[in-house]
């Protein structure tokens, strides 16, 4: 039965290696799937707890999750970047179920009766863990789809913010021009001045058009890029934004050889404009005549390192730990979803193989982008 267990486990949820041991009386090997790896079974169970499942890193690019029973040790090993939150929770979960399983087992010569309904406990329990993984590959699914509909709401509010000021000189040089004609008053100055006017900010308009064009068209395509370039774009398709809520924009170290490497270009443009209008909106309720946001890129060994600061006062510290969980936000249900940054994170180290972390500084919330230069981001 555990046999069966310990493969549907792996099978699912992309395990490595599966082993259990019996724990009753003594320690003994029942089963094994997966990689050959040779483990100190007595250091794992001083590590693993009754009353909870324990993981931990195993070599470099692994990590070991430890499933204590009252009779038994499960033990997998997964990839690092696998997300062991869900499936942890499962096992836990299931609890109840293989201890019941197990114990029947161990009982099993003086009770026969329970044969059947052993069998069906491990059935029920390879059902239900299908069952689970299934609903979370569904939740997943919808997830990237409410996902990309944030996304596009944000494109559109940016761009909303870009066009609202550019329209406004449109319609007042065209009513000056007007009134001025019928009033007999408009002279040839006066004319070209409104003019130009109008042709500037719709030629401003149509920059506005292409900038977002080309971000929705170069966002699954591969391409080289010089790092500053790219994030001097991100902070340009928000900075009318900025300047409605009074938010100066600030460069503070920026490396002077161009930076370049290849990437998906919409995906770097995405993480660093989730940040952008975080700071925005913590930046909205400040009453200050001082509110900014200051950013920097530059090379740290290997490793090219962009940092967006504001001065919003920071972030709570019972929250900071959270910020990247999926659907954890601080606005109103109605006002945000939670989404944008932990989609930010999943880009960052799950797609370009960095790090992206937030600490408070004295002024208020630190973003830390950290990208390898030495890895070639094919996708």
């Amino acid at each position: 039965m555990i046999d069966e267990v310990i493969k549907t486990f792996i099978i699912e949820t992309d395990a490595i290696y599966g082993s259990f041991y019996l724990t009753s009386t003594k320690i003994e090997h029942i089963t094994s799937h997966g990689k050959k790896l040779s483990l100190d079974i007595n250091e794992l169970l001083q590590l693993s707890k009754n009353d909870e499942i324990v993981v931990n890193s195993y070599a470099d690019t692994l990590n070991i999750l430890l499933y204590k029973l009252e009779n038994g040790l499960i033990i997998f090993l997964y990839d690092k970047n696998i997300d062991l939150e869900f499936i942890t929770f499962i096992y836990e979960s299931f609890r109840q179920k293989l201890n019941i399983s197990i114990n029947s087992c161990l009982n099993v010569q003086k009770l026969e009766e329970k044969n059947n309904e052993l069998e069906n406990l491990t059935l029920n329990l390879k059902d239900e863990v299908r069952k689970a993984l299934n609903n979370y590959k569904e939740k997943e699914k919808q997830f990237f789809e409410q996902l990309k509909m944030a996304q596009m709401g944000e494109l559109i509010g940016n761009i909303a913010h870009q066009w609202r000021q550019p329209l406004s000189v449109i319609s007042t040089a065209a009513s000056g021009m007007k009134i001025k004609k019928e009033l007999t008053i408009l002279s040839d100055e006066d004319f070209f001045h409104y003019a130009d006017s109008i042709l500037n900010n719709v030629n401003f308009l149509s920059d506005t058009i292409d900038e977002f064009r080309d971000y929705i068209k170069e966002s699954n395509r591969e391409k080289e890029i010089i790092v500053q370039d790219r994030v001097k774009m991100a902070f340009k398709m928000v900075e009318t934004s900025y300047q409605i809520e009074n938010i100066k924009i600030i460069e503070d170290k920026i490396e002077i050889n161009p930076i370049k490497f290849k990437l998906i270009l919409g995906e770097l443009l995405q993480v660093i404009i989730a940040i952008l209008n975080n700071a925005r909106e913590a930046l909205s309720g400040k009453k200050s005549l001082d509110k900014w946001v200051k950013y920097s890129v530059f090379k740290d060994g290997y490793s090219v390192v962009i940092t967006i600061e504001d001065n919003a006062g920071g972030i709570k510290d019972e929250i900071i730990d959270k910020i990247f969980n999926p659907y954890f936000t601080t606005k109103h249900q109605s006002h945000g979803t939670g989404i944008g940054l932990y989609s930010s994170y999943d880009i960052v180290v799950n797609h370009l193989g960095g790090t992206l972390d937030v600490k408070n500084s004295e002024n208020g919330a630190k973003f830390y982008i950290k990208l390898p230069l030495y890895i070639d981001y094919s996708i």
